[in-house]
């Protein structure tokens, strides 16, 4: 493998894994060193199952299946897992860590790259929020956050997105399209699996349906299981539909929470500016009784 591009793996702020396609570990990285006290030379050649055991489990296996032999990714959040690889605890605290599972090709070579991200300190400060914002110099923008994102899911919320369509409606030959999002089956998922898996399944959501939207769209939470999305490239009935096909496709693959997957599906409503309305709460209107109409169907 390429000096360079171990040199710049082994810079990152984060752990790098990479598998060859049975799944036999090649890179292991400082990181993965530091946090480990297991050299690359220790683990090099090695199963990833032997030297991780908890992910020697089909839940895996499918997700280094899928990553191999259709290019998909799998994320796993701290929250459901706490961590992936253990640190040694005599000398680091306890971590919390996300991993992303994808698949890459180096030098004409198939690996299997896992991720994983050290989020604890972002616990800690979602504890201490209150806390920070008294004592913070940037208690204005952090207010400010507070006012217009929604503290679970981290996206904008419904003041946010009628102020910002309430922008848009004032521009002067303006188009736009507002997608009103209902998750179908959410009630069950709380009722079945309990509130903290239902709002683990939130979070999920908007960290895929991030990755999905580009810069010039807005995903917001309304509240519940409802959700928007304001798209200003999009101004046609059949550019509409060939969007919500892809936002359907996008909730096809489960979700993973405590190791158990978890499907669902949306009903979509849409309003177009100028023609479905003037103002913010009509277009909301609109999107929001055509999003009725398709669960109507369902």
């Amino acid at each position: 493998m390429n000096n360079l591009y171990v040199a710049i793996v082994n810079q990152l702020d984060n752990g790098i894994i990479l598998l060859d396609e049975q799944l036999n570990i090649q890179l292991w990285n400082k990181w993965l060193v530091k946090h480990t006290d297991k050299s690359e030379e220790e683990v090099r050649g090695l199963p990833i199952t032997t030297v991780v055991p908890r992910l020697d489990k089909k839940i895996y296996a499918d997700m280094f299946e899928k990553a191999l032999l259709e290019g998909q990714k799998s994320f796993c959040s701290a929250a459901m897992h706490q961590y992936f690889v253990e640190s040694n605890y005599s000398k680091m605290k306890l971590p919390r860590q996300n991993i992303l599972i994808q698949h890459i090709r180096v030098e004409n070579f198939s690996y299997i790259m896992i991720e994983l991200y050290d989020v604890s300190n972002h616990y800690k400060r979602i504890q201490n929020l209150n806390k920070n914002l008294q004592n913070s110099v940037d208690f204005s923008k952090k207010l400010e956050h507070f006012v217009y994102y929604d503290s679970l899911t981290n996206l904008p919320n419904r003041k946010f997105v009628l102020d910002r369509l309430e922008r848009l409606t004032e521009e002067k030959d303006k188009v736009f399209s507002l997608f009103f999002i209902d998750l179908n089956g959410f009630k069950a998922v709380n009722d079945q699996h309990g509130h903290l898996q239902g709002d683990l399944l939130l979070q999920m959501f908007a960290e895929r349906f991030k990755q999905f939207t580009q810069k010039q769209e807005v995903l917001a939470r309304l509240g519940g299981d409802e959700f928007v999305l304001l798209v200003e490239h999009i101004t046609t009935a059949n550019a509409v539909e060939q969007y919500i096909a892809k936002i359907n496709e996008l909730l096809r693959e489960p979700f993973i929470i405590e190791e158990q997957q978890i499907v669902i599906s949306a009903s979509i409503g849409c309003a177009l500016f100028p023609q479905d309305g003037a103002t913010a709460k009509q277009l909301l209107k609109v999107a929001d009784y055509q999003m009725y109409l398709q669960k109507a169907k369902k």
